[in-house]
């Protein structure tokens, strides 16, 4: 009797199609986890922008730098506020080093501070698929939305959505669909 060796042709099908069942499920956890970790990362740099806005608005009486007939018309930037973006961070608008913008976006978030100069900070990921994941932090004064005052909220639709139920979020509105708002 020869002593055979090897695998039969059944039992690599049998382990293809297990790894491959496995893969399936563990991608989309693996890609959950790895935004989830963006969001937790880019936490700290939003609340240092909010920090910036908040002392701002407490020694100047708002979070805009020059208003003129009750509109914001230049809200203060990273230079002023001491709360630069991360040095290798673009101006989307001028490809520049975002150092001292308003502004600012890597490889996977688009930011911006004080838009509309009500001092909330947010921050914003659109994917090719179209899901999205927002993160949006509230000053405790803010003037325009006085429902979320003081809150951070996460934004998500499809995939977004995943991300913000795995942050341990309370919903806050449900918007159908896949698409909803939570509050973290």
């Amino acid at each position: 009797m020869k002593n055979k060796k090897g695998f039969t042709l059944i039992e690599l099908l049998v382990v293809v199609l297990i790894i491959g069942v496995l893969a399936a499920i563990a991608l989309p956890q693996y890609q959950t986890a790895v935004a989830k970790a963006k969001v937790t990362s880019i936490l700290p740099l939003m609340r240092r922008w909010k920090d910036a806005l908040m002392e701002w608005n407490t020694e100047h009486g708002s979070y805009c730098k020059i208003e003129e007939n009750g509109v914001c018309n230049e809200t203060p930037d990273g230079e002023v506020l001491d709360a630069n973006w991360p040095s290798d961070w673009i101006n989307p608008y001028f490809g520049v080093p975002c150092a001292n913008y308003t502004e600012c976006e890597n490889d996977y978030w688009y930011c911006f501070a004080n838009e509309e100069a009500n001092g909330a900070v947010a921050c914003s990921h659109t994917t090719d698929e179209g899901s999205e994941l927002g993160i949006i932090m509230y000053q405790p004064d803010d003037p325009y939305y006085e429902n979320f005052r003081g809150m951070i909220t996460c934004y998500g639709r499809g995939k977004g959505n995943k991300v913000c139920k795995a942050l341990g979020g309370k919903l806050l509105i449900d918007y159908g669909e896949g698409e909803a708002t939570y509050i973290l």
